[in-house]
């Protein structure tokens, strides 16, 4: 992935490159087994090199399909438009079983305007009902919910969000907002909010302890009562 990336590949091309070097190797063999001599097909090596292709794209991030995808696109694309068959492919890539349109449309996680796509933005996703209110929300979804009630200039409800979501102290949530400040472009409203909430993360882990310790204190008053 990276001998390619320095060649100047890029996006569905750079994906679909790497397929060759890893049949190469298969094809020098009569036959390769796992462990316990199941024989190992090309459909199975395939999905090994898809999977292989995507942890490089997203290098140390790990986490729901959805956020992965999100993620890889940004590292392969930023915000810039791209075409639609591109989006089909990586979306194949990162593992997400559900065909593109499903994903773009049900998700909400690319803005299409016809045979032309690009990464939908906070911006583009403010209107979601119930974005990021699942108890187990994927993460992209998340962030963009803790970005919203920074814009809203909520810090209180994001603190309780970040709490009741078990994110304060999420590794794979804050690897997204780290992944995603590195690659949006500056110029974005997604890259500003973003730095800003990695900036205080400190102070809200802490804000995010006394709070809770503050409600211990109340509920152990109540008890005694």
């Amino acid at each position: 992935m990276k001998r390619f990336w320095g060649y100047g590949f890029r996006g569905a091309d750079l994906i679909v490159a790497c397929y060759g070097p890893a049949v190469g190797i298969f094809g020098k063999y009569e036959r390769v087994e796992k462990a316990d001599g199941t024989p190992v097909g090309i459909p199975e090596l395939l999905e090994l090199a898809r999977k292989a292709a995507r942890d490089a794209i997203a290098g140390e991030f790990r986490g729901d399909n959805l956020s992965t995808l999100y993620y890889v696109w940004a590292n392969l694309y930023g915000a810039s438009e791209q075409a639609w068959d591109d989006a089909r492919l990586v979306v194949q890539i990162s593992g997400d079983a559900e065909n593109a349109m499903e994903v773009a449309r049900g998700n909400g996680i690319f803005v299409v305007d016809g045979s032309k796509c690009r990464l939908a933005l906070l911006g583009d996703r403010t209107d979601r009902r119930g974005l990021g209110m699942d108890p187990n929300p994927a993460h992209i979804d998340a962030l963009h919910r803790s970005m919203l009630l920074w814009k809203e200039e909520k810090r209180a409800d994001l603190v309780a969000y970040l709490s009741q979501r078990g994110l304060i102290e999420d590794g794979p949530f804050w690897k997204l907002a780290q992944a995603l400040f590195e690659v949006l472009p500056r110029d974005t409203e997604d890259w500003k909010i973003t730095s800003t909430i990695l900036g205080e993360r400190e102070t809200l882990r802490m804000e995010a302890k006394r709070a809770a310790a503050t409600k211990r204190t109340l509920f152990d008053s109540q008890d005694r009562r």
